[in-house]
């Protein structure tokens, strides 16, 4: 998994490179089929989106994409820089209808905000985290999958020639960033699984361990502890560990015992 994310990120950059001295697309057209299939395997729909030259895509202007904002002409909107025909969602994206704001334009920080004045009805997306990024790549995911994709617009995510800029390979770079931390934070979910948990009014929380807590099966019941992402971290979970475990012994820092709670119990009562 992490390979995945690595091969990503120099894929990037040498993409970047290549287009700024217009190599790409010849190197491109000669690669064997073989290695060009493998791009299906290391991206996801939107990836490809965005690496694509070999079918000649869509270049839209800002004034062009402007036009689209009617039932007569289409209602095309853009995410990132990647522009969707949303016209048979209608009721939503007509004039008057509720997400009409984002028809016509790129504003791609209100997808994420929430926000629908000015100052978020914007494409620059410079000030979102990469976990943002991540919610904001849901919703390019959610078009590709329910509308129609019809190509790119020129301006901060892609040149005149459709090839990405250096802001549009950030927002990628963002983006293996947080796939990377929900692969890391699923990795941890295995070897340290979230606890049973149940509250009842007069008994309070009650955590306890089984060999299949936290949908994770396993050969090993655990014991309930909390678990914190960092030794200064103020945020934890219930885990189950496995106290005789190397992963355990590395990661010691990161764990409390409940008060109360025996150190090999398997059940905790917390107060």
């Amino acid at each position: 998994m992490i390979l995945r994310y690595f091969w990503l990120s120099f894929l990037l950059i040498t993409i970047y490179l290549l287009y700024s001295q217009n190599y790409f697309t010849i190197i491109w057209y000669f690669l064997p089929k073989e290695l060009n299939n493998v791009t299906h395997v290391l991206f996801s729909t939107s990836e490809l989106k965005l690496l694509d030259i070999n079918e000649k895509q869509k270049v839209f202007t800002k004034d062009e994409l402007k036009k689209y904002n009617n039932i007569e002409n289409g209602l095309y909107l853009s995410i990132l820089g990647q522009v969707f025909d949303v016209t048979k969602g209608a009721k939503h994206y007509e004039p008057g209808a509720s997400y009409h704001i984002f028809v016509g334009r790129d504003a791609s920080l209100a997808f994420v905000t929430g926000k629908f004045d000015e100052k978020e009805i914007t494409d620059d997306t410079s000030v979102l985290s990469a976990q943002q990024i991540k919610a904001l790549d849901d919703w390019v995911q959610f078009y590709n999958e329910n509308y129609i994709y019809k190509g790119k617009l020129s301006g901060r995510y892609f040149n005149e020639d459709g090839t990405p800029t250096l802001e549009s390979l950030q927002v990628q770079q963002k983006l293996i960033d947080a796939k990377k931390e929900i692969a890391d934070e699923e990795q941890k979910k295995k070897l340290f699984p979230t606890c049973n948990m149940e509250w009842k009014v007069n008994v309070g929380t009650t955590v306890w361990c089984s060999k299949r807590s936290g949908g994770i099966e396993r050969d090993w019941v655990g014991v309930p502890r909390m678990y914190f992402e960092t030794p200064s971290s103020k945020q934890q979970r219930c885990a189950c560990i496995n106290l005789d475990s190397k992963e355990y012994e590395e990661n010691k820092g990161n764990f409390k015992e409940y008060n109360g709670c025996a150190t090999s119990s398997i059940k905790c009562n917390i107060k």
